[in-house]
């Protein structure tokens, strides 16, 4: 179970952020009729590192003659596909402005009188996702950032823009008709950065969207960036010098479960590689030490040795061996031994990444902020149970967290923003804003 903390600071009877949905217009696919939805029931804006999509759930009545004597349903007629066009503004004027398709339409309430409909908004490049003649067919060489600029660009036929992290490494290989973000996603975990001018330490990439466009970007960067804003989680009626607002609610979830961590080798992985020419097994064990990556915080746990012996996990793979060598076909029969994908020193090293990126988990709720993205870092603080009347902060859950989820609620023309934040290590790094009265 999570551990909550009730509500805090700036203004203990304000909970909410006010918020205005300046448009909100469906466009109907069959007519072209555009339909304004501004005033809808209730929505909620959503953005994730774990997913390839922008997604918002908007909540409308559904009533007779909200479309030349028609339903909504029945007067655009609504199936599906349609384009949606939404611009939403905070109260201190940050705004988010996206154009979205309609992937599903659901029935939540129904009386004789009306309904309210949730129309289910992603990005229109998940529905192009799907189409066949989107697949990646051709072979790509080289770098694997060039890969994933050709496959976003030429496979999902977007211009958005797309924030990308220069991969050290190369990798070859061939479509077979895959989905682009498949491929992507796939291609993120053979990943390693570029760090101070040499191949990077740390493999494992992120594909996810935002209302500022795709990103495509190391973990180990991610962690590194600088925090954006800090939060405080006080009992008291004003924000702390420093600090850029207050924590209403905060729940610890319970990341540190034992069971769980060692099921996904956050601390000791094995990978076995089976070679389909030699028809032989290779093992590869890689563990996580205490002086490892730990851009967010001081450290990672330190577990019992009894139990950090042996791997925890183990994944089955093929060996790449002379799959596809670069260079013609002479020069690839000549490097038919040769093994193009170093799996030692990158899928092993991935995969006790992403187990551990997520080792410190707190969700807070705070005033409505369209600023925020998924991706940002920011700065928590939280007040230590130690006894005694100086202000003190508790060193174990405060610090740098990456923001793996927002979403901003809105409600009546007011807003309440959940993050849900992750981090790669233990403990107090960093502090908030200069001038700060708690460090």
């Amino acid at each position: 179970m999570a551990n909550r903390r009730g509500s805090g600071a700036r203004n203990n009877r304000q909970k909410f952020q006010n918020a205005t949905i300046q448009k909100a217009i469906i466009i109907s696919n069959s007519t072209g009729k555009e339909v304004d939805m501004r005033e809808c029931v209730n929505m909620e804006y959503s953005e994730s590192i774990y997913d390839d999509t922008i997604r918002v759930g908007f909540e409308v009545s559904n009533v007779a003659g909200t479309i030349d004597d028609k339903t909504l349903l029945e007067g655009l007629p609504l199936v599906g596909t349609e384009d949606f066009e939404l611009t939403i503004i905070d109260g201190d004027g940050n705004k988010i402005n996206v154009n979205l398709i309609v992937n599903n339409v659901t029935v939540v309430t129904k009386d004789n009188q009306k309904e309210n409909l949730l129309l289910s908004l992603v990005s229109e490049e998940v529905i192009r996702n799907e189409s066949e003649g989107n697949a990646v067919r051709i072979r790509h060489d080289g770098k694997i950032s060039n890969s994933v600029k050709d496959i976003f660009k030429n496979n999902l036929q977007t211009e958005k823009q797309l924030f990308i992290e220069t991969t050290s490494n190369n990798f070859n290989f061939v479509g077979n008709k895959r989905k682009p973000m498949y491929m992507i996603n796939w291609l993120s975990k053979k990943s390693i950065p570029i760090q101070n001018g040499k191949q990077g330490e740390t493999a494992g990439y992120l594909f996810f969207e935002t209302s500022l466009g795709y990103y495509y970007q190391s973990i180990d960067t991610l962690f590194a960036q600088d925090q954006k804003k800090s939060y405080g989680f006080f009992g008291q009626a004003d924000t702390p010098v420093g600090y850029d607002g207050n924590i209403i609610n905060l729940e610890v979830d319970n990341r540190f479960e034992a069971e769980s961590k060692l099921r996904s080798g956050t601390y000791n992985t094995k990978l076995i590689l089976f070679d389909p020419f030699n028809c032989k097994y290779d093992e590869i064990s890689e563990g996580a030490k205490n002086e490892g990556t730990t851009n967010a915080g001081i450290g990672l746990p330190i577990i019992n040795k009894k139990f950090n012996r042996t791997p925890t996990r183990t994944t089955f793979m093929l060996r790449d061996t002379g799959v596809l060598p670069t260079g013609d076909v002479g020069e690839q029969l000549k490097k038919n031994d040769e093994e193009i994908f170093e799996v030692a020193n990158i899928l092993n090293q991935a995969i006790r990444r992403y187990s551990q990126f997520s080792i410190g988990a707190v969700q807070i709720d705070i005033f409505g902020d369209f600023s925020l993205h998924a991706g940002d870092i920011v700065f928590i603080d939280s007040p230590s149970t130690d006894q005694g009347n100086e202000v003190t902060t508790d060193k174990l859950i405060g610090g740098k967290y990456l923001i793996a989820a927002v979403k901003h609620v809105i409600r009546a023309g007011q807003c309440q923003t959940r993050l849900g934040l992750v981090r790669d290590s233990i403990g107090r790094k960093g502090k908030p804003h200069s001038g700060s009265m708690v460090n």
